[in-house]
Parts: structure tokens; sequence; C-alpha cells
């Protein structure tokens, strides 16, 4: 048991019978060692029947019962046991256990310290007391637990799986991996360390490489069960995209995707079709911002009947320019990592007296989102026509659309009907959507420039200081120093979205690494948890004279980890000529330097963006050769490195993308001149 029940041997200190029952006890110890716990209970019954004051028989009658899951009939048993003698550490550590497992962690907590007031140097009470404080989160308490279990026996498995389970609770993979292998090499076959490692290499991205794990736990009945959920986890996370243009524009083959994307066009002109070769332009190295515009034009003129738009008078919203205004935004990762750090506060800063905002929700997280925004909408379930009728009925004054073109673009055609007077393209896309029914763009001042009009089909009102969003990410992290440091080479990082990742960008990343000798890369991305692309990526890379030991390629792992990870990465490399965003944010979060790109458009912008507004220009590269040349003298700056690990999370608190009550307001203040706007527009 996870708490520490087990049987005792026939030499366990505390076995002193008397002589006629010797042999009874000992075949019973055996019985109960060899796994026969039915047999071994009848046994200890016998013992009892003759000397109902066994202690021995008592204690062990109940461990038994307590590994046939009799968890209450344990405890009794064990209490009775200690009734005979108080002070026995064993029974203590074993009550312990029985305590543990049916959740009473406070009684666990004090009989694992009389065990070890009885035993100062039990081993096992002081693994078993680490598990009762892990389990209520007295970390630092539960790792000292361990520690010392270890010192007084460096065998024990029990204790690394502790660790282990500590640095998994910690997401810290690496610290996690390397206290499960020590375990593992003690106990090869420990089904709790095998889960927990299978797991790990699960959340580090490499699904495949937990199996092997977990089919060697097959064989032990009471771990099943873990490892069963365990192997379903994995198998899931290795399912391929089913269509091969996926598959390809996944894998930043978009030419090859695009190919395939205009074939289908060719043979049906659907929406569907047409919306996988605008993103196709979006992230081709091929396509400039003029083609994605005349695309998304061509785009509406298939598709939407922009002839049919609703008249400004037909909207009964008063006209007021001062009014308390009815705000809609709908999406469906308002529960993301990324929305909880940007939308969250949003909803909760606002001027509630000057706007009214309705969260429409087509995603998770109701239970976070109810308590935080005026209205809530749970729109997942409704039809196209049922959402707008919704809108229509909540007298929505300003609808946000907060996924854009490359997101589920769910209740689009009803948005393309114009449920309100004013919709707004906002958040996660600063493209055009190219429709009309779209009148206004919220992007930034970097971002989208004066000379970027003719690009876009809305209006456009800029944030100031390159802030379209505002982040709120609690208090900085500590964060140990760079890794250049641990390891005498410097490791270039990116883990952002794959489909950035064209050729381009990895023969820039070779050149890099053919530049500064002994340099790994870190890529780490949803589209390399195939086992199939990292071997072609590291293919790739092969030919251009970077060998695979050079590569560190991964799946993508959950928010909390994959910042944990960035702890291994000395400078972040950014994507062109489609720029990253939130993986730019994490990984300054986290102090790691970003090196980008300033593009022609908004696109090769997003992290220069985020650069110019925290007061980091240097970072910014003029083009592909400074690039190589700032990634390189910042590989090579290790003074640099630290001071960042150690300063830029505080730094970015006093920078404008970090202040989330300026943003509110002044977001507050775009969407009254856009209303405003708009009232002069309609003639009132």
């Amino acid at each position: 048991m996870t708490g520490g029940t087990r049987a005792l041997d026939s030499s366990a200190p505390e076995a002193a019978a008397a002589p006629t029952l010797d042999t009874s006890m000992a075949l019973a110890i055996a019985r109960h060692n060899a796994g026969d716990l039915g047999a071994a209970i009848a046994m200890y019954r016998e013992v009892l029947a003759v000397d109902p004051a066994y202690f021995d028989a008592v204690h062990l009658m109940g461990v038994a019962v307590s590994q046939m899951g009799e968890l209450s009939l344990a405890e009794k048993l064990i209490r009775a046991a200690l009734a005979l003698q108080p002070r026995s550490a064993e029974a203590l550590n074993n009550l312990g256990g029985v305590c543990f497992e049916q959740g009473k962690l406070d009684e666990a907590l004090q009989c694992y310290l009389g065990a070890l007031e009885s035993r100062p140097e039990y081993a096992d009470a002081y693994c078993n007391l680490g598990n009762v404080l892990l389990k209520t989160e007295r970390l630092d308490e539960a790792r000292a637990c361990y520690e010392q279990a270890i010192a007084l026996q460096p065998g024990s498995a029990a204790a690394c799986s502790g660790l282990g389970r500590l640095h998994l609770g910690l997401h810290d993979l690496p610290g996690a991996e390397q206290w499960l292998l020590r375990g593992l090499a003690l106990a090869p076959g420990h089904a709790e360390l095998l889960n927990n490692l299978a797991l790990v290499t699960i959340e580090r991205g490499l699904p495949e490489q937990a199996l092997p794990l977990l089919d060697r736990i097959v064989a032990q009945p009471a771990s099943r069960g873990v490892a069963a959920t365990l192997y379903a986890l994995a198998e899931s996370r290795m399912q391929d995209d089913p269509l091969e243009r996926d598959r390809l524009f996944h894998g930043g083959l978009i030419e090859r995707a695009e190919a395939l994307a205009r074939a289908d066009l060719a043979r049906a002109n659907s929406v569907d079709h047409h919306n996988f070769l605008l993103k196709c332009h979006l992230a081709s190295p091929s396509h400039d911002a003029q083609a994605y515009f005349d695309e998304s034009r061509r785009w509406a003129l298939a598709h939407a009947d922009e002839q049919l738009l609703p008249l400004p008078s037909s909207f009964p919203n008063r006209r007021d320019p001062d009014r308390r205004l009815a705000v809609g935004i709908v999406g469906d990762y308002f529960d993301s990592s990324i929305g909880r750090c940007t939308l969250h506060p949003f909803f909760r800063q606002h001027d509630r007296e000057r706007l009214r905002v309705f969260c429409y929700n087509f995603g998770g997280g109701e239970s976070e989102l109810r308590p935080i925004v005026d209205d809530y909408r749970d729109v997942g379930g409704m039809s196209s026509e049922g959402f707008f009728k919704q809108v229509r009925a909540d007298g929505i004054d300003i609808l946000l659309d907060i996924n854009g073109r490359l997101r589920t673009p769910n209740f689009f055609d009803a948005m393309l009907r114009q449920p309100a007077p004013v919709q707004v393209n906002w958040y996660n896309l600063t493209a055009t959507v190219g429709v009309r029914a779209y009148n206004y763009l919220i992007a930034d001042d970097y971002s989208v420039r004066a000379g970027d009009a003719h690009l876009y089909v809305e209006k456009i009102f800029n944030m100031p200081n390159g802030t379209i969003s505002a982040w709120d990410m609690g208090a900085p992290p500590r964060v140990p120093g760079p890794p250049l440091a641990r390891n005498g080479y410097p490791t270039f990082g990116c883990f952002g979205d794959f489909f950035k990742v064209n050729d381009g960008v990895i023969r820039s990343w070779a050149a890099l690494l053919l530049r500064v000798q002994g340099a790994k890369l870190y890529l780490k991305s949803a589209n390399l948890r195939l086992r199939a692309e990292r071997v072609r990526i590291a293919q790739r890379f092969a030919e251009l004279g970077i060998a695979g030991e050079r590569l560190i390629l991964e799946g993508p792992s959950p928010y909390p980890i994959m910042k944990r990870l960035y702890e291994a990465v000395d400078v972040a490399l950014d994507t062109f000529p489609y720029s990253s965003g939130s993986s730019s944010i994490n990984a300054l979060w986290q102090g790691v330097p970003v090196v980008a790109i300033g593009g022609e458009a908004w696109r090769s912008r997003n992290t220069a963006s985020i650069l110019v507004g925290a007061g980091l220009e240097r970072y910014i590269a003029r083009d592909g050769h400074h690039y190589l040349d700032l990634a390189q003298a910042l590989a090579q700056d290790s003074a640099h490195l630290a001071e960042q690990r150690e300063r830029l999370g505080e730094y970015l608190l006093t920078t404008p993308q970090w202040q989330t009550q300026a943003f509110a307001v002044n977001f507050e203040v775009r969407l009254r001149a856009i209303w405003r706007d708009w009232l002069r527009e309609a003639g009132s």
C-alpha cells in the first residue's frame, strides 16, 4: 500500500510467540509473504483462538486484511494490536498506511510520527510520512522526509518514487525522471515507478515511449488499472490528423498543403476548402499580406452575400454615445491558459458602469467564467440561428470575435449576417477577416500601422504600446540560472506552432547550429508528438549537417510543465515570416530572451510587437542575417543570460503588456471610440 502496510517476515523483532505457536506463526507469515492472504488470515485466526493476545497475529491479520481492501476492519485489528503494544513502530507505521488509504491524513500523520518516536531511524516511516506531507502539499517537509529515508536506506525505491511524484507535482519533469529512473534501478518491476515514468514521457510529448514501460506492468494485477488508463492516454496522444492536408499543414509543409487545398477547391468551392486555403496563405512564406487580402475578398464574394447586410437603421440599439454599452465576446478558449491570463483579468477589471460584458462561450470553463462576467451564455449547443437570435435578444452593441480564421469558426455564418451593429475582429488573429460584416479591427500600434489600411476591410483602431492584450501571470517564477552554465554549451529553443516552421526556418536554425559549436536546439510542438515527424525533422537537419544528438524534439506538454521546460533553454528563437505570440510571452516570463525578425506585415510582427511593448527592442533583428548574429551573440553572453534569468520576470511586471488595469481602461476607450464612430457612420 502507498501508506506503508506490508507483511512482516518471520525474523521481525516483534515476533515473540509462545513456543507451541512458533511453527504456526512461521507458516502463517510464510503464506502471507507468498501472497496467499486468505490462507494467512485463516492461520492467524487459528493462533488467536489459542492466544487472543498474541500481538503479531492480531497485527499481521490486520495487515493482510488491509491488503485485501477491507480497510475499516484492518484499522480495528491494528488498533487492537497497538492496545497490546502501544509503542510498536511497525504497527504504528502500518496503521498510518491504513488511515492514509482511507483519507484520514491527520491520523496517518500522527501514526508515522509515533513510529519515528519509537524508532528514530525507521526509513519506511520517513517515506510514508513524506507521502502524507506530499498529499497535503507540504512539499519542503515531504522532500526532507524522502531524503532522510534514502539516507537511512539508500536502496529505498519507495522514497525515490516519492521524490519522483514530488517533482511531478512541481511540474519538474527532468527532476521527476531522475528520481524515477534511480528507483527503477533499485526495483525494476516497481509498478508505481513504471506508471509515473510513463506519465513523465507522455507529459513530455513522447507518448509512444510510455508504452514499453506500461507493458511491464501487465503482469501486476493490482497496478493494471492505472497502467491501462495511461496506456489509453498515450495512444490518444499518438493519433495523427485524419486528412493529409492537415498533416502537411501542421508539419510546416505549407506549399504541399496548399496544392491539396487548391485541388479540393477546384472540385468543390466549399467554405471548408476555401477556409483551409486561407490558412495556407497565412502560413506560407510564398504569400504576402496583399495576397491574403485578395484571397479573403475572393472568399467573401464566393460565400458571403454582403449586399444583404442589415442597414444601420435596422438595429434598435439606442443611439447614445455615452451610455453603458452591451459588449459581447464570442469564442471557445476562454478557459485556455492564454485566456485565463488575458481575458479573465479584463472580465474582472472592466468598468461595469460603462460596459456590460456578455461571454458567449462554446468551449469549457463555465464554473470559472460565471462569477467574473456580467452575463454568461453557454452557446456550445446552439444552432447558428439560435446564436443569432440570442445576440439580438441581448441587445449587443459591439460583438467581438476572438477566434479568427485559424480557430474553429463556430457561428461564423451567423456573424456574416451581422447580429450586432458593430462586429470587431480582435485578439487571436490580426489579419483581415475579409468580409464587410466585420466593420472594425482592434490591433496594436506596432503590428498594424497606418500604411496597412489597404490590407483590411475593417476600420482599424489600435491599442497603444503593443498591447493587443495584457497578461496577468501571477508572481514572476523563480528560475534557475541559464543551462549554458550547467551544460557548457548553449541551448536554443522554440515551443511554438510547427505550421510556422517552414523549410527556410529550418535552414536558418541549422546555420545557427553550425555557427555555434556544440549548441543544441530544443523544439517542442504538437506535431512532434508523432515519432514519424520527429524522424522527418531530424533527417532534414541531418541533410543540413546537424547530427541528431544536437536536437531535442518533443510533443506538447501541459501549460505548467511547458513553462518549467523553458529552464532548459538559453535563447528562444521566433519563427518567420509567421511570428509567434503567446510562445514568446511564455519564454520571456521564464527569463529567456527571444530573438525575432520585425517583418513587413502583422504576421511577422507578433513577437516584435511584444518586444517593443516590453522595451526589449535589442532582440529584434532587421533580417535573417541579423537574426543569426543576434542569436549567436546572446548564446555566447553568459553574463547577460544570467542577468535576464534573474530579473526579466520582475521587469516585465512594470511594462505595459502586464498592466491589466491600464489595459482594461484603454480597451474601454477604444470600444467607446468605435461605438461613436459607428454612430457617426450611421448618420446619428
